[in-house]
């Protein structure tokens, strides 16, 4: 990481900046709110009931324009616990997505991607966890559905565990796969061969990760993965199974399962997850030996407030990466993916071996206004020569979502600081986005 300035007190022109930059962004998006949908015919004009058209001038002009735009305003202070480490800057993009209508079966998806930075230091001294400024071509693949069965190939998002779409930061993370699926919801079958990766920090398409400190190319990774649900009286059994090979860095087998009690009180939902990862090939981020186990506890006391509890054992193996790490090659410094007890603002498989914990709350005040706070204890060793990190992070966050005219816009702001006494200093991080999805 690149060393940037120190932000200290936000100026008051600086702020002032940043919020006519949010409320000039949202003026922009909103227009196209009357256009989102882009079809020149009702939905019972354009469609049969297979969901297909029947011309080539309905697969166009019964086609759909989505996407998001997003300008966020990140704050961070000692960065990863990196004294003087800091940025207080602001940056916009996002997405536009157009997909045409399906004709017998078939249908096309591009996007075009965007990111900015409105008064960002000079570019050497730049954090790296927004980006540089990007303009390029994001989505683009061929779909083909059947019945329950699609399969779509090219540049796309996707979902898998630790192989993820989003996340917090502005532009999407996208994959040049083949992926097919049979099945949806909790019931699928589901095959994904990736070769090529675009991180959150770039607009190319790359046989690279986000394992920076990595510049070997690879050929890519595939999984492969099923889920099944059963009724049990008025429980609901669920569970999902799943094997990813990335080439020259890991095997992953993850499972895990959840039973929940639909008509008992607080409806209980108790999950269980097991995580086994070895190396491949040669190992570029270095031998894997992961075993991890995690269990979970989720209570809804009323439908709008909520309750949650998650605890990850990660076994030690001194030889291994991060003392028995998990490697995800494309989950890396973004999220952690399916762990039950993570941190916001860092991922549990880069941390190290030991326990993790973490529980949150969240309140649905009302249709426009969502409030909730998070805590997570990381007892997490990262090498065999160091002692735990004993990290604890406190979060807190609002969100609300506009309705009527402004349906689409929401602000959110998700507040917090981890603490270590492995570190002089405390790291600070403040994420204020206005976000219009159409």
């Amino acid at each position: 990481m690149k060393m940037c300035r120190a932000a200290g007190a936000v100026k008051p022109s600086r702020l002032t900046g940043g919020l006519t930059a949010l409320v000039t962004l949202a003026a922009l998006a909103l227009p196209a709110s009357a256009e989102a949908a882009l079809s020149f015919k009702s939905d019972s004009e354009c469609f049969d009931a297979d969901g297909n058209v029947s011309s080539l001038s309905d697969v166009f002009s019964c086609g759909k324009v989505s996407g998001s735009v997003r300008s966020l305003y990140y704050t961070t202070h000692n960065a990863y616990f990196a004294k003087g480490f800091n940025q207080d800057t602001i940056s916009y993009g996002g997405f536009l997505k157009y997909e045409t209508a399906p004709m017998y079966g078939f249908n096309v998806g591009v996007s075009g991607l965007f990111l900015r930075g409105i008064n960002h230091p000079p570019e050497e001294r730049v954090i790296s966890d927004i980006g540089e400024n990007q303009t390029n071509i994001g989505e683009a693949y061929l779909n083909w559905r059947y019945g329950d069965f699609r399969i779509t190939g090219g540049n796309q998002r996707l979902d898998l565990p630790f192989v993820g779409d989003y996340d917090w930061r502005i532009t999407p993370i996208l994959y040049q796969a083949l992926d097919m699926q049979y099945g949806s919801g909790d019931d699928f079958l589901r095959a994904t061969k990736i070769w090529r990766y675009k991180g959150w920090g770039s607009d190319q398409v790359k046989r690279t990760t986000a394992y920076t400190e990595v510049t070997e190319e690879t050929d890519g990774m595939w999984a492969v993965g099923a889920g099944r649900h059963m009724m049990w009286d008025d429980k609901k059994l669920t569970g999902q199974m799943w094997y990813e090979s990335y080439a020259d860095f890991s095997n992953i087998f993850y499972t895990e399962g959840h039973l929940q009690w639909q008509q008992a009180l607080f409806t209980p939902d108790v999950a269980l997850q097991y995580i086994r990862g070895t190396s491949e090939g040669k190992a570029l981020a270095g031998e894997v030996d992961n075993r991890s186990y995690g269990a979970q506890l989720s209570l809804n006391f009323t439908p709008a407030f909520s309750w949650a509890a998650g605890y990850d054992h990660i076994a030690s193996s001194g030889n291994s990466y991060g003392y028995g790490s998990l490697v995800t090659p494309y989950a890396h410094n973004s999220s952690s993916g399916p762990y039950f007890a993570q941190p916001y603002f860092t991922s549990t498989q880069d941390l190290g071996s030991g326990d993790a914990y973490a529980t949150n709350v969240n309140w649905n005040a009302n249709e426009n206004l969502t409030l909730g706070a998070r805590y997570s204890w990381m007892d997490l060793t990262p090498t065999v020569n160091t002692g735990s990190l004993r990290q604890s992070e406190y979060l807190v966050y609002f969100i609300w979502n506009f309705q009527g005219a402004l349906k689409g816009l929401s602000l959110s702001d998700f507040v917090g600081v981890q603490t270590s006494p492995l570190y002089e200093k405390d790291f600070w991080q403040n994420r204020l986005t206005l976000q219009y999805d159409f």
